[in-house]
């Protein structure tokens, strides 16, 4: 289906190729680097760890940021409430969930980065320095949200995700993720190759809309809502991956860079102008409620 390699971090000198099942037409990486390699293939300067706090890009990703909160408090609502963060990092997401949510709710992050983790605790919230499926057993049912950003196609076993959050919830809690569609004019003009939500080799799984739901409802949940989210960044990945992989001269390769405000901007209003026609974009959220009567998962 597509193959490349490592274009943005080149931690890895081979080509990682995604594959589609014929079966149920999932879509993953194969072969994918072992547990062993995530140091490797995750290096210290990878952009979730050395994000940047100060300039014109990071002032705008947080206030737009901060605009999912009020989604959150719409399903979640005020008073008391329990809301994880799965693969909270240094707490950067719980810092905007408490700063512009409910004073009441009580956050909690978990990441399996001991370090982050540590920076985590250090802001004052409490984290569990393990995988989510790994959490003390507990913590199950107790969560009236738990929220996953960006990160379920980094893991080994989704659907064993999927299980466990649905495990984690009280009866009618939500579940909240984030993740790459492969839909979007990005996906189809860089599907060979370059598209930046490849992001090789640190995706181990793609999905459509339809595959997404398909495996949250096989988990239990019911889906609340869907819908599509701007990407500019990938936009701009592709392209620099394109000119990387083409061994185009190094200053245009540089100003193909996420951290660019000018083309950011531009693809941004691309992206939202796709998402107000009702067309999809290549990110993708989704709503997924606990039935709050008990349910038997697939």
């Amino acid at each position: 289906m597509a193959s490349g390699g490592d274009f943005e971090y080149g931690t890895a000198a081979n080509r990682f190729q995604f594959v589609r099942c014929r079966e149920c037409g999932h879509v993953y990486l194969n072969p994918r680097p072992s547990s062993d390699d995530l140091g490797v293939i995750y290096p210290p300067n990878y952009y979730t760890f050395s994000e940047e706090s100060a300039g014109l890009v990071a002032r705008v990703r947080r206030v737009w940021e901060a605009g999912k909160v009020r989604l959150y408090r719409d399903l979640v609502g005020g008073g008391p409430r329990r809301i994880l963060d799965v693969g909270c990092a240094d707490g950067r997401l719980l810092a905007l969930l408490r700063e512009h949510g409910d004073p009441a709710w009580h956050l909690v992050g978990v990441d399996f980065d001991a370090e982050a983790v540590a920076r985590c605790r250090a802001r004052g919230f409490e984290a569990h320095a393990c995988r989510v499926e790994d959490l003390p057993e507990e913590q199950g049912g107790g969560f009236d949200c738990v929220v996953m950003l960006q990160l379920i196609e980094h893991v080994e076993d989704p659907a064993k995700i999927a299980r466990k959050v649905h495990a984690l919830l009280r009866p009618g809690g939500h579940f909240i993720v984030e993740t790459p569609n492969l839909a979007g004019l990005d996906h189809r003009l860089f599907r060979r190759s370059w598209w930046g939500h490849y992001h090789f080799p640190r995706h181990w799984h793609l999905f459509t809309r339809e595959s997404l739901h398909a495996m949250l409802e096989r988990a239990g949940f019911e889906i609340v809502r869907s819908e599509p989210l701007i990407s500019p960044a990938t936009w701009v990945i592709s392209l620099q991956n394109a000119l990387k992989d083409r061994r185009a001269p190094a200053p245009l390769v540089r100003f193909f860079t996420y951290r660019n405000p000018a083309l950011l901007s531009l693809f941004v209003a691309l992206d939202w102008a796709t998402a107000r026609l009702g067309f999809r974009t290549s990110n993708q959220r989704v709503v997924a409620r606990r039935p709050a009567q008990a349910r038997a998962a697939a």
